[in-house]
């Protein structure tokens, strides 16, 4: 079983079939033609922006930055910031006011990651050991929040709901894994894990069946990306 989570997390046969997966389902949700005029009136400009040629084509990016990411690839991390700008914009037009905080943040943290990834070994993940990944996880857990919180209660004016309240909860399992993404560990992995299962069962409230089978593929591809992660971890532990 481990084998076949390992192949799936690194085939780029599954890389080809993720993104037909993702771009298959926002055109089936009817995002392809529709233009920016839809959603906001900002003047007669934005009937010639084709905003849901954008939105499939960013989903596409999104699942390819997952797969590299999984694959020990840094182009992960590149494709990852032009995913964190596009969707940046895409959710504030959509009405998520707190994305104007939100992204930025996660911006910074790319940008971080792609510096330390370049100052590692390609191809091998770094390392800690258990009680060193405990306290980091319990720091990065609580900045997480705390910057969530925060931004969030601020991007929603002061009105926390049921949505600003799962969204202040994915975000920061979000930051949490692009966290330690940026810091090239495979704790990642597992925050991953729990950020698609909640956005599992959000799609399954919402009755989003369309997404259900996009977060499966995401939280098997986790799976898959941690095994991998952590063969690849030995052997930069028998090297040292």
């Amino acid at each position: 079983m481990k084998q076949y989570l390992k192949q799936f997390a690194t085939s780029k046969w599954f890389d080809v079939l993720g993104v037909v997966l993702v771009v298959g389902i926002a055109i089936s949700a009817g995002y392809l033609n529709s233009r920016l005029e839809k959603f906001v009136d900002w003047g007669p400009w934005t009937a010639l922006v084709p905003f849901g040629l954008i939105s499939v084509i960013n989903v596409g990016i999104s699942m390819l930055s997952t797969r590299f990411t999984g694959q020990l690839n840094k182009w992960g991390n590149y494709l990852g910031i032009v995913n964190t700008i596009l969707s940046g914009a895409i959710d504030f037009i959509l009405g998520n006011k707190a994305a104007i905080i939100t992204y930025p943040v996660t911006f910074i943290i790319y940008t971080f990651a792609i510096k330390k990834w370049k100052a590692s070994h390609e191809g091998i993940p770094n390392t800690m050991n258990p009680s060193q990944k405990r306290l980091v996880a319990s720091i990065i857990t609580i900045i997480a929040f705390t910057i969530s919180s925060v931004a969030n209660y601020i991007g929603f004016g002061g009105h926390m709901n049921f949505l600003s309240i799962l969204t202040t909860i994915v975000f920061a399992f979000s930051l949490i894994a692009n966290l330690f993404n940026a810091l090239k560990l495979d704790t990642q992995w597992p925050f991953w894990m729990i950020y698609n299962i909640v956005q599992l069962l959000k799609a399954f409230t919402q009755g989003n069946f369309a997404n259900v089978g996009k977060y499966i593929f995401y939280i098997v591809n986790a799976m898959g990306a941690l095994l991998f992660w952590k063969d690849k971890e030995k052997v930069s532990l028998l090297s040292k």
